[in-house]
């Protein structure tokens, strides 16, 4: 539940009121972009490039038995 938001100037009066219905709009469209941007797939550990791994299997080789 969203109620209306009165912005006042530094006198006090009343500068801008922003509906109810505006803020409900804008918070859902915010949620919807930010639910979107989630991913089933997503880890939390991010690859290491190719160059990197290739430089740092050059500096610490492993050995096999």
């Amino acid at each position: 539940m969203f109620y209306d938001v009165r912005i006042l100037n530094k006198d006090g009066s009343v500068k801008k009121t922003i509906p109810a219905k505006k803020l409900s709009e804008k918070h859902w469209k915010t949620f919807e972009q930010m639910e979107d941007g989630i991913g089933l797939l997503s880890t939390a550990v991010k690859p290491v490039p190719g160059w990197v791994k290739r430089k740092l299997d050059l500096q610490f080789p492993v050995m096999y038995d």
